[in-house]
């Protein structure tokens, strides 16, 4: 092109030159035309040539593709981010050494167990079945892990799983991670350090004990933990299992939630567990989240509670002289 229009501006002086110039230009084009046909004849030629070693079949010989490998999370690490869904991009482990919100205490595998399916309608990216096993699996090892039962401490137990894509894609993985709370049923606060054992240890500022709650009502009725030789409003004396009631059921039945948790203070206080029980106590219970409950975690724990007069020491074993009557 850029000779063509060379040759162009060449002309502008009036005249393209005798016939012998024009007779050049066109013998170039033919003898062009020419070297090219035999190019292109030959480079078709060389290319229809097959290689030595080559058998002109396309669908053998092509090596397998290797098999894909899945996300496979560690224990004893820690994590920043809080989640119920573990992916290559949110998968970001680190010492815990320092501050952090997670400590994975174990990972597990389902197996190819063909009962735990996904539910595309439940929570969690539709793995609720299998979040059920896992959580099973995780009571036991969190409790190993943490040196105690994990309701007995300021814990929330996490179950993370794979995405529906991996696990469709074979990813067979479950996640137990702890995370501390400021609270029973309080939001997860940066921890520093290692939980593990923590409630082997007589005493530990994680297990569960006295707290401050000086109001009752549909806010946060525990506050921070307290020192139980010191005037507190709460104190917590053990758990029970809801097996009678669903969530909602137990959302809207608090009366039933109080009943079974004089119950378990009756036993905690050594009294009575009669009509006067009432009066002598009252109680807050903390139940699951409705993630949880559909995981299968239905246990509620209980906490004794009175405000005027503040209890001034545990109540734990205490009898009818920790806990008289109130008339007024």
């Amino acid at each position: 092109m850029a000779r063509r229009r060379d040759s162009g501006r060449w002309g502008d002086s009036g005249r393209w030159g005798d016939s012998r110039q024009r007779g050049t230009r066109r013998q170039a084009r033919v003898g062009l035309a020419a070297a090219l046909l035999m190019v292109v004849t030959l480079t078709a030629a060389t290319g229809c040539a097959l290689p030595m070693s080559a058998d002109g079949n396309l669908a053998n010989g092509w090596p397998a593709f290797d098999e894909p490998v899945h996300l496979m999370p560690e224990a004893d690490v820690c994590h920043h981010q809080v989640t119920v869904v573990g992916t290559r991009q949110n998968y970001r482990p680190s010492s815990c050494a320092g501050y952090h919100d997670l400590e994975t205490a174990y990972v597990g595998t389902f197996g190819d167990d063909p009962s735990v399916t996904v539910d595309e309608n439940g929570p969690a990216n539709g793995l609720v079945p299998a979040r059920r096993v896992a959580r099973a699996a995780c009571d036991e090892r969190v409790n190993e892990f943490l040196g105690g039962p994990w309701r007995t401490g300021r814990f929330r137990l996490t179950i993370v799983t794979p995405s529906a894509t991996a696990w469709d894609g074979g990813a067979r993985w479950f996640r137990c991670d702890v995370g501390v709370t400021d609270t029973p049923d309080g939001s997860i606060v940066d921890w520093y350090g290692s939980a593990k054992g923590v409630l082997a240890v007589p005493g530990h500022v994680l297990r569960l004990a006295c707290f401050g709650s000086p109001a009752v009502d549909d806010g946060e009725v525990l506050t921070e933990p307290m020192y139980c030789d010191a005037p507190h409003q709460a104190e917590f004396v053990g758990t029970y299992v809801e097996d009678e009631l669903t969530y909602d059921d137990l959302e809207s039945n608090a009366d039933q939630a109080h009943a079974r948790c004089r119950a378990v203070v009756a036993r905690y206080a050594k009294v009575p567990n009669d009509g006067n029980l009432e009066y002598r106590v009252g109680t807050i219970y903390s139940n699951p989240d409705q993630l949880s409950w559909a995981e299968g975690e239905s246990t509620v724990r209980c906490f004794a509670w009175r405000s005027d007069p503040p209890l001034i020491r545990s109540v734990r074993g205490g009898g009818t002289s920790a806990l008289p009557i109130q008339y007024e």
